[in-house]
């Protein structure tokens, strides 16, 4: 089915280049551009918020940039995450002529293979509502997608670690009540390799695995590849971008639901 897709095995890069990569590739997608899997890790630790959101109601930005935390907010939509080199980054970049049509199976097709992975470790992971990746009930990876230009985007990660504490300071919250409340049920709902396996695998085991199931799933070799120049202009235009906050749409916040802490799972203080 129209050919290989590309990866790009990167490695760790900046936290910035970490988001740059998924949207100077969907950029500048046409329909003879490659489709393209990323795997990468950020270097260092930072914050990334969605399209829809408002960076300054879900985040105490203070806090962040006191501690030396970059605040980032992506094109496509999913929640507000904690990043850091824990973490496995998936990114998927494929031309909307070659990807499903309906939300859900764009999901069901760019996740299954990080379900199927946890599942070969042993666990009991599940792909749950549209695009929640969950082990026995508890969060262990977080999504997001959408469409940007012409190309369809589904990213995200596998928690090999995760700092609860930090994300719980970081939130913008009424009271530091409400911030014990919501720390309380991190801990509860959001769970990593580390505290699933007693002998956690490596990165690079699990970026093999990975790579195997994305061949299975799309029927289509995954093949190394390089960046083009035009591609690597596009990145670094992203880059720019991101880091300039005046393109920051300054979305809707976190509306009448709440905190999101996982599926189903929300933090709202009454009387709000």
């Amino acid at each position: 089915m129209s050919g290989p897709v590309r990866l790009l095995d990167l490695g760790e890069v900046s936290p910035l280049r970490s988001q740059a990569l998924y949207h100077g590739l969907a950029q500048s997608m046409e329909e003879e551009s490659p489709d393209t899997i990323v795997l990468c890790r950020p270097s260092a630790p930072y914050f990334c918020v969605g399209y829809h959101q408002s960076p300054r109601a879900e985040l105490d930005l203070a806090w962040c940039r006191e501690n030396g935390y970059p605040v980032f907010q992506r094109r496509i939509g999913g929640g507000t995450v904690f990043l850091d080199p824990h973490q496995l980054f998936y990114q998927c970049i494929f031309h909307r002529s070659r990807a499903p049509f309906d939300v859900a199976s764009i999901y069901r097709r760019f996740l299954t293979p990080p379900v199927r992975v946890l599942q070969a470790l042993g666990l009991a992971a599940a792909l749950e509502g549209v695009n929640e990746i969950e082990v026995g009930g508890r969060r262990i990876a977080g999504t997001g997608g959408g469409q940007i230009q012409d190309a369809v985007v589904v990213t995200g990660n596998i928690l090999f670690d995760f700092d609860y504490d930090a994300m719980a300071r970081a939130w913008r919250v009424p009271s530091e009540e409400f911030r014990r409340l919501a720390s309380d049920s991190l801990h509860r709902y959001v769970t990593t390799l580390k505290g699933e396996v007693s002998r956690p695998p490596s990165i690079e085991g699990v970026k093999e695995r990975l790579v195997q199931q994305y061949a299975e799933t799309l029927g289509r070799p995954l093949v190394p590849g390089p960046l083009t120049r035009g591609e690597e202009e596009a990145v670094a235009q992203a880059e720019a971008e991101l880091a300039d906050p005046a393109w920051t749409p300054e979305g809707v916040g976190r509306g009448e639901r709440g905190l999101k802490i996982a599926r189903g799972v929300y933090i709202r203080e009454m009387g709000d």
